[in-house]
């Protein structure tokens, strides 16, 4: 019988990799004695899964679902090589147990040790139930997560490639991609849950998504970074020491950056092409001397918001010329990248190929207190 791992229950104290515990499927007699039906603790027939002329139960937590095996064993080879083992049959005039199918053999039986949360998330990517479904264009995380944690354990490798290409397009390698309204995650996750993203990657390697996930981290109040979040099955999840550590670095070099960005943005040059430059002078050091009054601009952990209304606002009668006001732009779009492309770094990360995309722009400038000629 294959073993595979259970699931992703992290020891934050040893490593910035969550540990990954061995736990097989067990393969059960159902003629076996069983607990009172009526007991407390007897499974129950889940809503969903529940086929009548089903030929596997499995057995999850106190929920029992009964499924077509045929497509776990085509998609998993840990199923596979788990129900090609001979199977027990009830003994001559043993009444059938409460699993037993009615098509005249007794289905497989079989106990897991994940939630049934999560089983009911994998069960849905995989087999019919007794409605149909379509498949959620915005995945919750829940789901997504327990495709990739049981996905991983049971070696379901397209369940788990679909899902971290999911995660990939929303927690994105290309700055170009992201539209840049708000930290880049799915539509359908909230902000405390790129805690599990982040584990997600460390579970299975996914470098690429630990940037944008880190940097989403960041930006959650102190108390939702160290204490994590509860799943459906009420298990926390929660980031190892080594990555509650970057993230509380990571607040302070975003900050950092921003705060340099900011006054790259408003160094005192002109547009090569500036038209008055009398004009744009006295405007480009009120813009600078005015910062001190707005510290959202200048500390702030969303360093790709602000500038530009913080520009308009200050100059809103339009003062600037054309060609300083295109200048502050680029060169505002400048420094959001170059931020971008130091994501890693601000994180404590490596990631190969981070925005290779990204090439330097030039913007044209003159030093604000160049003669005239």
């Amino acid at each position: 019988m294959s073993t595979t791992p259970a699931d992703n229950h992290e020891d934050h104290e040893d490593s910035s990799t969550p540990n990954l515990t061995e736990t097989e499927p067990t393969l059960v007699d159902e003629t076996e004695p069983s607990k009172d039906p009526a007991g407390p603790t007897s499974p129950r027939p889940d809503d969903d899964f529940w086929l009548e002329d089903g030929n596997l139960t499995l057995i999850a937590g106190h929920v029992e679902f009964k499924v077509y095996k045929g497509p776990l064993i085509a998609n998993s080879p840990v199923f596979r090589d788990m129900l090609s083992l001979p199977q027990p049959s009830e003994p001559n005039g043993a009444t059938p147990g409460p699993s037993s199918c009615t098509c005249g053999y007794a289905p497989a039986l079989v106990h897991v040790s994940d939630s049934p949360e999560d089983l009911r998330h994998l069960l849905r990517a995989l087999v019919p139930g007794k409605t149909p479904r379509v498949a959620p264009e915005d995945p919750t995380f829940h789901a997504i997560s327990a495709c990739v944690r049981l996905g991983h354990k049971y070696e379901i490798d397209h369940v788990v490639q679909r899902s971290i290409d999911y995660l990939k397009k929303h927690f994105v390698e290309s700055y170009d991609s992201w539209a840049r309204v708000e930290p880049p995650r799915p539509p359908a996750f909230q902000g405390v849950h790129c805690i599990g993203v982040v584990n997600i990657a460390r579970m299975i390697n996914a470098d690429a998504l630990l940037p944008t996930a880190l940097m989403n981290c960041c930006m959650l109040d102190a108390s939702e970074i160290a204490n994590g979040f509860a799943r459906e099955d009420g298990t926390q999840e929660k980031l190892s020491m080594d990555d509650l550590g970057r993230c509380f670095l990571g607040r302070a070099s975003l900050m950092q950056a921003n705060t340099l960005a900011t006054l790259n943005l408003f160094n005192q040059t002109l547009a090569e092409g500036c038209t008055r430059r009398d004009v744009c002078a006295p405007v480009f050091l009120r813009l600078l001397d005015e910062l001190r009054n707005h510290e959202k601009v200048v500390c702030t952990l969303d360093w790709y918001k602000y500038w530009s209304d913080y520009i308009d606002n200050r100059d809103d009668d339009r003062r600037l010329c054309a060609a300083c006001y295109k200048m502050l732009l680029e060169r505002e779009k400048q420094q959001h990248r170059d931020i971008w492309k130091k994501l890693p770094e601000l994180m404590n990360v490596t990631v190969e190929g981070w925005a290779a995309d990204l090439t330097p722009s030039a913007v044209q400038t003159t030093p604000l207190l160049e003669p005239e000629v």
